[in-house]
């Protein structure tokens, strides 16, 4: 078997050549260095929210062009979870709601993005298998994304095995990703069993010897405006570790990424969250706008539930507008109706009046 041998120089030039994926924050970009095509890398955290949100984040980013820090390119989401505990799924409302403020129209994103699950040791190898043979039909593909690595080593009955096939998942993956020029991103959580101020993965040494860039993700302040420290744990050629301070509103794009709830579920939690004290409704000055949207919500949302969760819209706020559309123009028809059956009534009272005779 032939060595390819090339310079330093040469190497470089490699690298320089290879996109950079944005992950959605100017500040952890610089820790990392972006994602670059061709590299593993571990963000690891005991808070689950936190890695939810930025598995949803660099999907949408994957399919943004060149030019916006993106890969122009398609991704593939492998979801790794127990079926019976800490089940973790895309969420398409909120996946819709990043892609939108991206600018980026929600169905181009979904057709983009494969996803795949696996609920157990066994799966989990079956469909690594068939994400190596898609990687090598499909070239479009240049971020793959493994949440949940070692869900199956915190949960598993049989932790050798799960650990087993974690070595062999993480191998599979690593050479396809290196020959495919693709982007691979894993996620796990802590350790925290040890005293370190640092926690390691859990997956611990071998997941450190396999993968370019760690990333420890720990929110230390909660509130209106999250504190997330990002401390970078290994990269193959900044000084480490080094942290920086994220924040992250909780008002904004919160993805909680639990299993996908149904329309219903989605549609209940936005009416909640519009009528809650601090939300949108109490907060309207006009009591004629509290009123027309008290009537939207009697006469229009949720008497056509069904038929709004039969629309093919992802976005619950989006489905909303339409029905609300739809409604009023419901109610200027009726008007436009009574207008016209009220001049008919006019005119037909003026025709039977009796013309005034002048006396002389």
């Amino acid at each position: 078997m032939e060595i390819a041998m090339k310079t330093a120089f040469e190497a470089l030039q490699e690298d320089r050549n290879r996109l950079k994926l944005t992950t959605g924050s100017g500040d952890l970009d610089s820790l990392i260095d972006g994602v670059m095509q061709g590299q593993l890398y571990l963000f690891y955290s005991n808070d689950q929210n936190l890695l939810d949100l930025l598995v949803h984040r660099v999907l949408i980013n994957c399919v943004l062009p060149v030019e916006e820090g993106g890969f122009n390119s398609k991704a593939l989401y492998f979801n790794v979870c127990n079926y019976h505990r800490g089940k973790t799924i895309l969420d398409p409302s909120r996946l819709a709601m990043i892609s939108k403020h991206a600018g980026l129209d929600p169905k181009l994103a979904f057709q983009n993005i494969y996803s795949v699950s696996a609920f157990n040791e066994m799966q989990q190898v079956t469909a690594t298998k068939e994400v190596v043979d898609l990687l090598a039909h499909d070239r479009d593909i240049k971020l793959i994304v493994i949440h949940n690595l070692t869900r199956f080593i915190e949960t598993s009955r049989k932790p050798l095995e799960a650990r087993q096939a974690l070595k062999k998942i993480v191998g599979m993956m690593r050479s396809a990703a290196c020959e495919h020029n693709v982007a691979l991103i894993f996620s796990c959580g802590a350790n925290n069993s040890s005293r370190r101020r640092i926690p390691k993965p859990v997956g611990g040494t071998f997941l450190r010897q396999e993968v370019g860039v760690i990333v420890y993700l720990n929110e230390v302040k909660k509130g209106p405006l999250s504190k997330v420290k990002a401390t970078l744990v290994k990269h193959p050629y900044k000084e480490t570790p080094q942290s920086i301070t994220l924040y992250k509103p909780r008002e904004g794009v919160d993805l909680m990424g639990r299993i996908t709830p149904s329309f219903r579920q989605q549609f209940k939690i936005l009416i909640e969250e519009l009528r809650r004290s601090n939300g949108f409704q109490n907060t309207l000055l006009s009591l004629e706008h509290k009123k027309a949207l008290d009537m939207l919500l009697k006469e229009a949302w949720s008497a056509e539930d069904a038929a709004m969760s039969n629309s093919g819209i992802p976005c619950v706020l989006d489905i909303l507008n339409l029905m609300a559309n739809v409604h009023n123009k419901k109610c200027v028809e009726e008007l436009r109706k009574k207008v016209l059956e009220l001049e008919i009534f006019l005119k037909e009272q003026n025709e039977k009046k009796e013309p005034v005779v002048e006396g002389n």
